[in-house]
C-alpha cells in the first residue's frame, strides 16, 4: 500500500464518518420531528428542508468510502465469465472512466458553487447559505477521483506484472 493510497483511503474514511454523522443527524431531525408532530402538534421547522440537505450530504460524503471499500455495484456474474484480457481492460477502463467524470463534476461544481455565492443563495425555510451544501459536490468528487487514480494505478501495476 503506498503513501497515496492510504492518504486517499484516510480522507474516504474520514468523509465516510462524517457522512454516517449526518445520517445519524438526520436520524434524531426525522424523529424529533415526528414526535413534535404527533405528540405536541409542533413539527420540527426545517425538518423537511433539513432532511433534504442531509440525504444529499450522506451520498456526496460517502462516494470515495464505498469506492474505497470496493462496495459499488458492479457485475461480476458477466466480469467473471469475460477473459483475463478483456478483464485487465475494463480494470483500466473503468476507473480510468470514473476519474475523467468525476474531475468534470468537481471542476463544474466550482462553477456552481460560484453562482449560488454571487446570487446570495439560501434555503426556503431556515435562510442556510446553499453553497456551503454545493461544496460537498466538490469534496465528494474531488476525493473519488483520487480514489480513482488509485485504482488505476493498480490496474497498471497488475496489467505490468501479467505481461
Amino acid at each position: 500500500m503506498t503513501l497515496f493510497d492510504k492518504a486517499t483511503r484516510g480522507l474516504s474514511n474520514i468523509l465516510g464518518a462524517a457522512g454516517a454523522g449526518v445520517l445519524f443527524a438526520l436520524m434524531l431531525i426525522t424523529g424529533i420531528d415526528v414526535i413534535g408532530r404527533y405528540v405536541f402538534q409542533r413539527p420540527l421547522t426545517g425538518a423537511y428542508e433539513l432532511s433534504e440537505l442531509a440525504m444529499a450530504s450522506v451520498v456526496l460524503l460517502g462516494w470515495a468510502y464505498t469506492q474505497a471499500e470496493k462496495a459499488h455495484v458492479d457485475i461480476d456474474l458477466v466480469y467473471k465469465r469475460l477473459p483475463s484480457a478483456v478483464r485487465r481492460f475494463l480494470d483500466i477502463l473503468i476507473p480510468l472512466f470514473g476519474l475523467a467524470l468525476f474531475v468534470f463534476i468537481a471542476w463544474q461544481s466550482i462553477n456552481f458553487i460560484n453562482d449560488s455565492i454571487g446570487w446570495h443563495e439560501t434555503t426556503d425555510m431556515l435562510d442556510l447559505p446553499v453553497w456551503i451544501f454545493k461544496s460537498l459536490i466538490t469534496i465528494g468528487a474531488v476525493s473519488i477521483s483520487l480514489r480513482f487514480v488509485v485504482d488505476l494505478v493498480i490496474a497498471c501495476k497488475n496489467l505490468k506484472g501479467t505481461s
